[in-house]
């Protein structure tokens, strides 16, 4: 089947948290010097929608993720933390994951719905 079978990281993003990884022990200080830094940031961020995916692991991709929600949530605030789920009912066991866990660090979640504002208030 044509379908992605394991993580894939812009090859620029990838070799940042690599390199942060070497000099820093904690994950969450491997992100922070690669998000505080404005060259790093830059260079990752003008690579966006150029492509340039390569291949990683789930481990390692979890620890970004991980790293980046801790990071924010420490930072900003978890209010900053947040989810989108394309259209919240055609698929309730993937999007209840993902809201659940959003709801117990205090993040919040969103959908086309809230992106359209094509609901009443309530």
């Amino acid at each position: 089947a044509n379908r992605l079978k394991y993580p894939k990281v812009r090859k620029d993003s990838i070799k940042l948290w690599r390199e942060a990884k070497q000099s820093h022990s904690d994950p969450v200080e491997a992100w922070k010097s690669i998000v505080s830094d404005p060259v790093k940031a830059q260079s990752y961020k003008q690579q966006r929608g150029m492509g340039g995916f390569v291949r990683s692991d789930r481990n390692e991709v979890n620890e970004i993720i991980a790293a980046a929600n801790v990071f924010t949530a420490k930072n900003y605030g978890p209010d900053r933390i947040t989810g989108f789920s394309p259209i919240p009912a055609m698929s309730m066991v993937s999007y209840a994951a993902g809201a659940r866990y959003l709801s117990l660090i205090g993040g919040n979640c969103l959908s086309f719905y809230d992106w359209y504002c094509d609901l009443p208030p309530a």
